[in-house]
């Protein structure tokens, strides 16, 4: 990352020059595009990229909040810097995770301030990632394995990235997190405190945040994360692919896979989690299906994915309580992917666990 690509945004023409005027004592910043409609920079934006946009908020048609809220629902990962004379929309701007909030006029200083952060979280997102686990507990790991000492302030905050993260990618109505965590609470108090939870998630995840970002839209929070940085959603995309035989796979992908063999999110003990482990727990039992099935229909013996398929079974019935239900599930689920002898491929993935 040797520049920043950004965009300006400002119905006054004046104050685009002397903002481009001001940006120009940074080489680090490329000022691809202006634009005094934020509808037109819309426009420009569903089709090109860009780190970042410089966008007033008072502005005629779409002013810039709104248009902050429209671009971030597709682009999350772009970064909203606001430029404006009134100090009011700070909360707002807040609220949609915007990079920062600049007061017209804006000093080189200041500016140099914002640059810097810009960088950083596009240098991070040009590195290599992180990974949120979920079993047996919550943690998060950095590129090498290691897991990152993230202190929650408060359990609340934690939970409610819980219940965020279990959403990933879609957006939870405000009311929703309210009837969730603060079932019984004055409404003026409960949103005070979503309010600050939000805010402490963000504070949290800020060395992450070119990746994992809270956005609020229109009472909407969504929790933006790459996919293949969750060890769920990455299970679920394979379990998806396993499920498809037309759909080649490697099995060095399924083999360390840790997620079969574990409890999930037992830190968290609320009445929210029950059903998305019920969940995990009929996705683990249908991908176990369909990855013996793969190997009962293999036409020429393939050790590989036949030692990965035990170990997978193995590592799964260690954590079961009734065995016996378990191999009667399986041979229903072998049965119904049209197996004829499923029960000497349970006997066969299973000698090993006996």
């Amino acid at each position: 990352m040797n520049t920043l690509a950004v965009i300006l945004i400002d119905d006054e023409v004046r104050a685009i020059h002397s903002l481009s005027r001001i940006l120009a004592h940074f080489p680090e910043v490329r000022v691809v595009a202006t634009f005094d409609d934020a509808l037109a920079a819309y426009d420009y934006l569903l089709l090109n990229d860009v780190d970042g946009v410089f966008a007033d908020i008072e502005m005629p048609e779409l002013n810039g909040v709104e248009f902050a809220e429209k671009l971030l629902a597709i682009r999350p990962q772009i970064h909203i810097v606001f430029t404006t004379a009134y100090a009011e929309y700070a909360v707002k701007a807040f609220e949609l995770a915007s990079l920062d909030y600049l007061l017209k006029p804006v000093h080189v200083e200041r500016l140099s301030k914002t640059i810097a952060r810009m960088m950083y979280a596009a240098k991070r997102r040009s590195a290599d990632g992180f990974l949120v686990r979920t079993t047996p507990t919550l943690s998060i790991h950095d590129q090498h394995g290691q897991v990152l000492n993230v202190r929650w302030r408060t359990e609340r905050a934690k939970q409610l990235f819980g219940y965020l993260l279990v959403h990933a990618n879609q957006p939870v109505p405000r009311d929703i997190l309210l009837d969730v965590f603060w079932d019984g609470y004055d409404m003026t108090k409960a949103a005070a405190q979503l309010h600050t939870a939000v805010y402490l998630i963000r504070k949290t995840l800020l060395p992450l945040e070119s990746e994992i970002q809270l956005h609020t839209v229109n009472s909407m929070y969504t929790l933006n994360v790459p996919p293949t940085r969750v060890d769920f959603l990455e299970f679920r995309a394979l379990a998806a692919r396993i499920a498809d035989p037309s759909i080649d796979f490697d099995v060095k992908e399924i083999r360390d896979l840790r997620i079969l063999g574990s409890d999930i999110l037992i830190d968290i003990s609320a009445i929210w989690i029950e059903p998305f482990r019920a969940m995990m727990d009929q996705l683990k039992q249908e991908f176990i299906i369909n990855i013996m099935s793969r190997h009962a229909n293999q036409t020429h013996t393939h050790p590989t994915l036949s030692a990965a398929c035990r170990l997978l079974v193995a590592d799964y019935m260690l954590h079961t309580d009734d065995d016996e239900n378990v191999r009667l599930l399986m041979k229903r689920g072998l049965e119904r992917n049209g197996i004829k002898n499923a029960d000497a491929i349970i006997q066969d993935v299973t000698r090993k666990t006996e």
